[in-house]
């Protein structure tokens, strides 16, 4: 696992009304490091605006590993856990992976206990959010900061190529870079750690 203090760090100013057009990129998912064996409700309450309340009213859908899951008490165990979260979905299948909904019972729900021994090592959790949640959160956690592959970037940048006009300026490791710059650079690391801020806040 690389050293996130070793991954550089790319600073984006974007104008202020331009940065919820940002948030989708984290579909993609960011690397966050923490305990293993951390209970999901901690694990969450760490970010920006991610209340009980929130968790509660406004995350409909949370899925571990592939798995929808109820349970904020379950550990996250594994070398690389990944967590995605969602509001309500539509349909049949927004029903079925719906948080307390009549069909919960049509998913699997599965809880390992990690040893003492995990408890005290750090992983790696890939954490996606996707629709409201991405918009409510993503701001914030932009401004924080937030750390992921340099290609899942490139990649959302090069699909989206409109973004660029909302760009004010951009620092690589401290350094002025242009946009026309950026994609190359980032080919040449796996991963960055990614500051959004809007130029009015």
């Amino acid at each position: 696992m690389q050293d996130q203090l070793s991954v550089p760090t790319l600073k984006i100013s974007v104008a202020g009304d331009a940065l919820p057009l940002f948030t989708t990129v984290l579909q993609s998912g960011i690397e966050i490091k923490t305990a293993h064996g951390e209970t999901l409700g901690k694990f969450l309450s760490n970010f920006p605006g991610f209340t009980t309340k929130y968790l509660t009213d406004t995350v409909q859908t949370i899925f571990l590993n592939g798995t929808a899951v109820d349970d904020l008490s379950l550990p996250l165990t594994g070398s690389n856990p990944v967590l995605a979260l969602s509001a309500a979905m539509p349909g049949l299948a927004g029903a079925i992976f719906r948080k307390n909904s009549l069909h919960a019972a049509l998913r699997t729900d599965t809880k390992t206990l990690p040893s003492k021994s995990d408890q005290e090592k750090s992983i790696s959790v890939t954490l996606k959010l996707f629709n409201s949640i991405a918009r409510d959160r993503g701001a914030d956690l932009l401004k924080t900061g937030l750390c992921l592959g340099s290609e899942q970037l490139a990649n959302f940048l090069t699909n989206r190529p409109h973004l660029a006009a909302h760009i004010v300026h951009m620092k690589w490791a401290d350094k002025e870079i242009a946009y026309e710059e950026l994609l190359a650079v980032l080919r040449t690391v796996a991963k960055i750690n990614l500051n959004i801020i809007g130029t009015n806040g």
